[in-house]
């Protein structure tokens, strides 16, 4: 176990199950990073994590041409401190802007860094020794790492982590110093590297309990970084999927506890985490997710007691979860809660090669982490690739003839807004091809519509405005609409007619200062996965929506 060649081993064997994203191509949110780093999108590159600063000034014109949907909250913020991440994509986009093979290439090289860097990690804390060995190969056969290493918008969680675990690695050899540098790089490159601040929490206080002075450049670092972020503004606001922990504690206290069970659940099973972003089926894997929890504490409770390296562990992982339970749950998030995780799995397996019993729980876990793990990466790569091809799809069946730019382009029925919806002008404008004047959304379905008047169309849903967590990305339930609040845009108004009975808006008026077959309004409905052109009902009638699937369904 002292070959140097095996963190290079390693790093190789984690890249060998991703190579498929080097066909990737560009994916769901890479389309607004191009149209930002083309310079298209009317803002520096630099900013390019800005994607709304709470302006309402800013806001209002973002939903007067269509970036954003009608609901949206006018305060909404959600900015990201990542300018080392920002580099990297500049750097590609120097280099190779039409090339996205080589962009996804690079993407995986800091995958194979973080690998090298956890190798590190786990001799030093483990010892050179065959148990750190294992703990290496699982964690660089993690499936949790399938989708960052595709996703080119989500390589800010490779770098974060790549030189947050470095910063622990050095530490551990006690190097502090470079341990803070590290670290600085880490919260330099995304929000994700707060996950090595947890494990430096946890070595204080199961492992170097009586050097405190060893910490302070850590420390000071993370100040800094704070006092940058709060003076800077980053962070959420006004959303109901990414919730600022400093600035909403209560609302974050009972989103952690709704999504740290899905977040362990995607760890420890080969169920992802992202399931529990999707209502339907979050509310059947709940008790699933909390039966993982007790397992995994039962589990692991006896070796944590005795071991302070499996107490250091354990609780790394823990804390580690609180940073990433600010937005929804999901796979992608996993890169810290996987470390310790990691490590207590291979301290199990020597363990159980003297109680020979524990092979009972050692074996499923192997399995899963070792043998299974290649193949679920393979297939996240694959789901990943399929919602992003019904996303070119659906952008591909948009009308594209002159006469759009001329016209408000009305979009009944968005299964979401932010990928259906808003990346139509993203790739329009990126590709040079007509895109609408301004773009309108009514409501996600199902739905019955009503023509009420010559311009007028009152709308009924089934569900209310709010189906699901994700739906709440553009305004939180904190904000709540009260009938009869309108909203009034560039030739489009809404009125709130009633609630639902869990308080989101459930039915509404719309109106338009032209006729609803106005020449300058072209209508569109999802069906079947496209956009297909809809007439509305004549007067007095009424027409129904069933619900459909976005691209994630």
């Amino acid at each position: 176990m002292t070959r140097r060649w095996l963190p290079l081993a390693l790093a190789v064997l984690a890249c060998l199950p991703l190579l498929g994203a080097l066909g990737a191509g560009f994916q769901l949110d890479d389309h607004f990073q191009r149209l930002t780093m083309l310079g298209l999108g009317g803002r520096p590159w630099l900013s390019l994590f800005v994607f709304y600063d709470g302006d309402p000034a800013k806001n209002l014109a973002m939903m007067d041409q269509g970036w954003l949907p009608w609901w949206t909250a006018p305060e909404l913020r959600h900015a990201s401190l990542r300018y080392l991440s920002v580099l990297s994509m500049r750097l590609d986009y120097l280099l190779w802007p039409s090339r996205p093979e080589l962009m996804h290439l690079h993407s995986l090289v800091w995958l194979g860094a973080l690998v090298a860097a956890a190798t590190a990690f786990y001799r030093r804390v483990l010892g050179v020794t065959w148990v750190a060995a294992l703990a290496a190969l699982l964690y660089a056969l993690d499936d949790a790492h399938a989708a960052p290493a595709e996703y080119l918008a989500n390589r800010n969680a490779l770098i974060a982590s790549c030189f947050g675990v470095a910063a622990l690695a050095c530490f551990a050899r006690g190097r502090g110093l470079a341990a803070a540098g590290c670290l600085a790089l880490a919260l330099a490159a995304g929000e994700i590297a707060l996950g090595a601040v947890a494990y430096l929490v946890a070595y204080a206080l199961c492992l170097e309990r009586g050097r405190a002075r060893a910490f302070a450049p850590s420390a000071a670092v993370l100040v800094v970084w704070a006092l940058v972020y709060e003076l800077g503004r980053f962070g959420a606001q006004a959303s109901g999927f990414y919730v600022d922990p400093v600035g909403q504690p209560l609302e974050f206290a009972r989103a952690f506890v709704d999504r740290a069970p899905f977040l362990i659940l995607g760890q420890w099973t080969p169920v992802p985490a992202d399931f529990g972003v999707v209502e339907s089926v979050a509310s059947q894997l709940r008790w699933l997710a909390l039966a993982t929890v007790l397992a995994v504490t039962a589990l692991f409770a006896p070796l944590v007691r005795r071991e302070p390296v499996a107490r250091f562990f354990a609780l790394g992982a823990v804390l580690s979860l609180v940073p990433i339970a600010a937005t929804g749950p999901g796979n992608r998030l996993l890169f810290f809660v996987g470390l310790g995780s990691m490590g207590l799995v291979a301290q199990l397996v020597h363990r159980a090669v003297s109680q020979r019993w524990l092979w009972l729980a050692a074996a499923p876990l192997l399995a899963v982490h070792v043998v299974l793990a290649p193949a679920l990466s393979i297939a996240t790569l694959r789901f990943q690739h399929g919602a992003s091809a019904k996303l070119d799809g659906a952008i591909a069946s948009v009308p594209a003839d002159e006469s759009l730019r001329e016209q408000d382009l009305i979009l009944v029925n968005p299964p979401d807004y932010v990928y259906l919806a808003s990346a139509i002008p993203a790739v329009r404008a990126v590709e040079g091809r007509p895109r609408a004047s301004r773009m309108r959304a009514l409501a996600p379905g199902p739905m019955e519509l009503t023509r009420t008047g010559e311009r007028t169309l009152r709308v009924r849903l089934t569900r209310g405005l709010f189906p699901d967590e994700f739906s709440r990305y553009f305004r939180s339930p904190e904000l709540p609409f009260a009938v009869g609040q309108r909203v009034e845009l560039t030739g489009f108004a809404v009125e709130i007619l009633a609630l639902h009975e869990a308080g989101d808006p459930s039915e509404f008026e719309f109106g338009f200062p032209v006729p609803l077959e106005d020449e300058s309004l072209r209508w569109l409905r999802y069906e079947a996965g496209e956009w297909r052109p809809w007439i509305p009902p004549a007067l007095g009638e009424s027409a129904v929506l069933q619900e459909e699937s976005g691209i994630f369904g």
